[in-house]
């Protein structure tokens, strides 16, 4: 939290006034802990990220080493994929043990766009039941627009960046792939187009798009289909 109150001094006495000030003040609502198959999938779904970056790392330096390293380094890369397929396994059975969870991942699976492993991904993130509606959603994962503007000169549009950074990395690949698949969001990225946006805003306001389906299919349970509008 920045010291938006001009204090000289930084101690915990100071911060928990100042945090104590912000609660009286803006009153935000209390923060529920996600419920305990939540934190075990998320659990599992972080740990299979970590071991994809260094699966990734592994490999870029198989690219460039030494031919003496190669052995270690494939070891290494074996070791990694068996791991990652192990976790994905206790993920599957963790799913079909919860019916609600396992009713939700194969909904979102009927979104174009989304597979399974961005499904088991906005599962362990986002519980998309305690929210209200999908805007609250979409700035969970910091994909709602933020406007900047100073004087004339300055007028930008981007992305707020102050939720999720997990959903933001997750959908953008989904969202590309929405954009050619998923007769929603094509055509919303079309109209976008024809009013100018950059390829890069469109394929955030697809992510976005995205969310809101997501939320709306899960809220109605009942599957993608591209003819119904969700009033959600």
């Amino acid at each position: 939290m920045r010291n938006r109150a001009l204090q000289r001094n930084k101690t915990d006495r100071l911060d928990a006034r100042l945090i104590a000030s912000f609660c009286q003040t803006q009153k935000p609502s209390e923060w529920i802990p996600p419920s305990a198959e939540i934190r075990h999938l998320q659990a599992l779904v972080r740990r299979i990220e970590v071991l994809e970056e260094m699966l990734q790392a592994e490999e870029n330096r198989l690219a460039n080493a030494a031919r003496e390293v190669h052995p270690s380094i494939e070891r290494m890369i074996s070791l990694f994929k068996e791991e990652i397929h192990e976790l994905e396994e206790q993920i599957k059975e963790h799913i079909d043990n919860h019916p609600d969870l396992k009713e939700q991942s194969e909904l979102l699976q009927t979104i174009p766009g989304i597979g399974k492993r961005t499904a088991h991904l906005l599962l362990a993130e986002i519980e998309f039941k305690r929210y209200d509606s999908p805007r609250q959603i979409a700035a969970q994962a910091g994909v709602t627009p933020r406007w900047r503007q100073s004087g004339t000169s300055l007028k930008q549009t981007g992305l707020s960046k102050l939720g999720n950074a997990r959903l933001r990395k997750a959908l953008y690949f989904p969202a590309i792939v929405a954009k050619q698949h998923n007769e929603i969001i094509k055509e919303f990225a079309s109209r976008l187009k024809k009013r100018g946006k950059t390829p890069m805003q469109i394929v955030c306001a697809a992510m976005r798009k995205l969310l809101h389906i997501a939320f709306g299919v899960l809220k109605h349970k009942r599957g993608f289909d591209s003819s119904l509008a969700f009033s959600a």
